[in-house]
């Protein structure tokens, strides 16, 4: 996991939660690309990608992209 702030800095409540929200999708399968963009792949043979900004439960076997 890479930090988005300076560790010589006091980070901002922004940056904090920013990494708890990267901290958190990681934990439960997420894959980060970018600040702010997640992939979620539920099955390795998807042909199609689900772009949200909001995930949802009934995605679980999809293969998501979230973007926030």
């Amino acid at each position: 996991m890479k930090l988005h702030f300076s560790p010589q800095s006091e980070p901002s409540a922004d940056e904090l939660a920013a990494e708890l929200a990267q901290i958190e999708a990681e934990s439960i399968g997420w894959t980060p690309l970018e600040p702010g963009a997640y992939l979620h792949l539920g099955d390795p043979n998807a042909t199609v990608i689900e772009v949200v900004g909001v995930p949802h439960a009934d995605m679980k076997g999809m293969t998501v992209l979230l973007l926030s």
